[in-house]
């Protein structure tokens, strides 16, 4: 395992969130429950819709890789993956868990502060980490560095709790909109490919579903979620890098 320093612009917030044993069962207490499953699919599947357009062996960056669940997904894949955290313990399970995948590193590293050069990888992506930064001007930050680092011609795909949900519960976790990234593409000289939305009905009614109607639920989700997307509880929007 490959480690640098933390930036002195760490985001303390997800460096000192995910120390210890909240880092080993981080796993288990999310994806084990059928309900947990179906939330990881539903995020695997606006992935895979962005992998599919790239080609075997392409250069990946995520950012904010917790356990690694997509970061070991794409390396099965056959792409070429650099998978960075800002928490030390998070990137000790990861490696841990993904030991022998070759063509998949880890490196401690703030997602606001990369350490690569630019136009560095053919895809970057973060999902589960914007939310979870000190503050939106720290999560814009990093969209930005995301974009740094990306290749001309490369996507970029950002995810984010979405503050447009009508309805939404008031919460400290940062959270973004649509119109947001798009004023970041603006400036980014980047197009925007798609957007999408995952949960139109929220997490906290999918955790409410009882185990035996979940796969049921999971075709209610992606129904709505093909009219509903602007309004869903996680946005993700995919860019290409001009």
């Amino acid at each position: 395992m490959n480690e640098t320093p933390v930036s002195h612009a760490e985001n303390t917030s997800v460096a000192t969130a995910y120390r210890g044993r909240v880092a080993r069962d981080y796993d288990e207490a999310r994806f084990e429950t059928p309900q947990g499953r179906l939330f990881s699919e539903l995020e695997l599947q606006q992935l895979n819709h962005a992998a599919r357009r790239l080609e075997r062996g392409a250069r990946v960056l995520e950012v904010g890789c917790g356990t690694a669940r997509f970061s070991a997904s794409l390396a099965r894949q056959g792409f070429d993956v650099v998978a960075t955290d800002p928490s030390a313990d998070m990137i000790e399970v990861a490696a841990g868990k993904c030991a022998g995948t070759e063509t998949l590193r880890f490196e401690r590293m703030e997602g606001g502060d990369l350490s690569f050069p630019n136009e560095a990888f053919d895809f970057v992506f973060a999902i589960r980490v914007t939310n979870q930064t000190e503050s939106e001007e720290y999560a814009l930050r990093m969209i930005r560095e995301m974009i740094r680092v990306a290749k001309r011609g490369a996507l970029i795909l950002v995810e984010f709790v979405n503050r447009q949900r009508p309805l939404g519960k008031r919460a400290r976790s940062v959270r973004l909109s649509f119109g947001q990234i798009g004023r970041v593409v603006q400036d980014s000289d980047c197009s925007v490919v798609s957007r999408h939305g995952v949960l139109v009905f929220s997490q906290s009614v999918l955790d409410r579903v009882p185990d035996v109607l979940v796969p049921w639920w999971g075709r209610v989700e992606r129904l709505a979620a093909r009219g509903f997307w602007p309004w869903a509880s996680r946005g993700y929007v995919l860019l290409r890098k001009r």
